[in-house]
């Protein structure tokens, strides 16, 4: 069953600590091991067109081998080793690290636009039809 959300309640969960994020940093750096790359993402409208017009202009292509090869919802623009769009990846990818306990700060950076949950591969097959015209 599908359960309701703000990113606000989310984040309150987080915070009181019933949440358990496993540390896969390397002495506090990012180890880019992906687990945190998923499909499911809260981004504003604002980040997703920032996120297509980069794809376009770099012309990068959703990895699909990458679903195959791991078997699990990845982000399509994890190629295994790195973010593809890194540049311009959204807040929550920015804002998120294995290793660093959410502070109000961040939260109030999230409160400060509105998201929606998004499958991140929907978004790159829409933006992926642009290479085919």
């Amino acid at each position: 069953m599908l359960v309701k959300t703000t990113l606000a309640e989310i984040l309150k969960t987080v915070f009181s600590g019933n949440v358990k994020i496993i540390d896969n940093s390397i002495c506090g750096q990012c180890s880019k091991c992906g687990e945190c790359c998923t499909n499911l993402l809260p981004v504003s409208q604002e980040e997703v067109d920032i996120i297509q017009k980069y794809v376009i202009e770099n012309k990068i292509r959703p990895q699909k081998q990458m679903l195959v090869m791991q078997n699990r919802l990845t982000c399509p623009y994890y190629n295994g080793k790195k973010c593809l769009i890194y540049e311009v990846r959204p807040l929550i990818c920015k804002e998120f690290y294995c290793y660093k306990k959410p502070t109000a700060e961040i939260a109030k950076k999230f409160s400060a636009r509105e998201y929606i949950t998004v499958d991140m591969w929907g978004i790159a097959e829409k933006i992926d039809e642009y290479f085919k015209e």
